[in-house]
């Protein structure tokens, strides 16, 4: 009895949002009858519907949808030409890979998919100079040692005005800061031999002049080797690109004859690359597993190191590591903990990137990226939103009493002839003297 009234009273309730509802559409079609159309029926045949006919009959139900509302674009939107099919597609695949919700599973249109390809080979036809977009201009970020952009007077954080004559602002308006990037970097690159003019504008003095740079081929380095104090071999791995083998052999070759005590290992701020050169790099250092992938069944396999003619077997190592080392780099610095004993770790947590992507070259020169397996350490650690963390945990610090050699593209301030890092210092220290850093070892690894 109970259940009937609560059906009763439920079937009164349901009525009278009936009638409150079809009162207000009475009204909204009174108001609004001169902007809303009346509800039409999707058309029944068009170059969408037919096309989903190619489609897999187990799919055919799903795909009906997408064609519907694409065949609804093509008869029906009024602004004609804003209609972009290659646009449209290309948003639609980019939506369908950010629905599997992996901010590693993406889509990269040709022109990025093409300066992404470049950048990966260590080689492109430019100025050598890295880009900073902000607040919709763009500036010189670290020009490359040695490229047109440096050895024309170029300067980091000059901004580009205009390129041939072209105004940058009303290019990239719109833009977020990938595509900004990624426009202004395609107008820059080109053929080796050929010239591009810019106008830069430098600050204090707001200073704008045009100058006009004959592009090169520009080898963008991967790998930075020096021997530092104490008869330290310094490497620091910029990141695992086409290149860093080559360039990771030739370094061992001319700091190994020096008989250095130890090599200290810098993977800060490197976003990781490709696997097979992690691989590589790890079979110089030592041979065995350099970790296991599992696929999406749960599958486990052994992925070794791959070696080659120079090996730096015995050298003690200091591995540094921060929030930005990422992906290949987390890759080697895990193996070289779980599997060498005479290697440290310090800085502090890596990034926490354990998965691993396949790229594919699409048919129109764009690419997908694919996540297929995530990755464990050799002592079967998990690192996907982890991390690493390093045995001394050092939070960086330009402390002046920290001071040792500048390495890589660092400056002394004026006046001085050494640059302050804590991590860098102590990991010296550390394989000179064996005295460990101020800090506890870390609990877990």
């Amino acid at each position: 009895m109970a259940f009937r009234f609560r059906f009763l009273r439920r079937l009164a309730a349901a009525s009278l949002f009936l009638l409150a509802g079809f009162a207000g559409g009475w009204v909204s079609a009174t108001i609004f009858a001169d902007s809303i159309s009346l509800t039409r029926l999707v058309p029944a045949i068009g170059p969408g519907l037919v096309a989903n006919q190619e489609t897999p009959p187990s799919l055919r139900q799903q795909f009906r949808v997408f064609w519907e509302v694409w065949n609804l674009v093509e008869t029906e939107f009024y602004q004609r030409d804003k209609i972009n099919h290659t646009r449209m597609i290309r948003g639609a695949i980019t939506g369908m890979l950010a629905s599997l919700d992996d901010p590693y599973t993406v889509y990269q249109e040709p022109e990025l998919a093409s300066q992404t390809n470049e950048h990966m080979q260590g080689r492109m036809g430019g100025i050598g100079t890295y880009l900073r977009i902000t607040d919709g201009r763009a500036f010189l970020y670290k020009p490359i040692k040695g490229a047109p952009a440096e050895a024309a007077g170029l300067k980091q954080d000059d901004e580009i005005v205009a390129i041939d004559g072209e105004p940058v602002a009303p290019m990239i308006a719109g833009l977020d800061v990938n595509e900004a990037a990624v426009k202004v970097a395609s107008k820059i690159r080109g053929q080796a031999g050929t010239q591009v003019r810019l106008t830069i504008r430098r600050q204090p003095d707001d200073q704008v002049f045009d100058i006009t740079l004959t592009r090169a081929d520009i080898v963008v380095p991967g790998v930075e080797a020096q021997l530092v104090d104490g008869g330290i071999a310094y490497i620091r791995i910029i990141e695992f690109k086409a290149n860093t083998v080559p360039e990771f052999d030739q370094a061992l070759r001319e700091l190994l004859p020096q008989a250095p005590n130890g090599i200290v290992l810098d993977m800060r701020n490197n976003p990781g690359g490709f696997l097979d050169q992690a691989r590589a790099v790890l079979g110089r250092l030592y041979n065995g597993v350099a970790l296991y992938e599992q696929n999406s069944k749960g599958e486990i396999t052994e992925i070794r190191t791959v070696g080659g003619d120079i090996r730096a077997f015995d050298v003690p190592i200091v591995v540094l590591v921060n929030g930005s080392s990422a992906s290949a780099s987390e890759i080697v610095a895990g193996a070289l903990r779980d599997s060498r004993p005479n290697v440290t770790l310090i800085g502090e947590k890596t990034f926490g990137k354990g998965s691993v992507q396949n790229i594919y070259h699409l048919s129109d020169g764009s690419s997908a990226r694919i996540t297929f397996a995530h990755w464990l350490t050799p002592a079967r650690t998990e690192i996907d939103k982890v991390g690493i963390t390093p045995q001394y945990v050092i939070p960086y610090a330009e402390d002046p009493a920290t001071q040792t050699l500048c390495v890589g593209d660092r400056q002394p301030p004026p006046g001085a002839t050494t640059c302050a890092d804590n991590q860098l210092f102590y990991a010296i220290r550390l394989l000179r003297t064996g005295e460990a850093p101020p800090s506890m070892p870390a609990a877990a690894r």
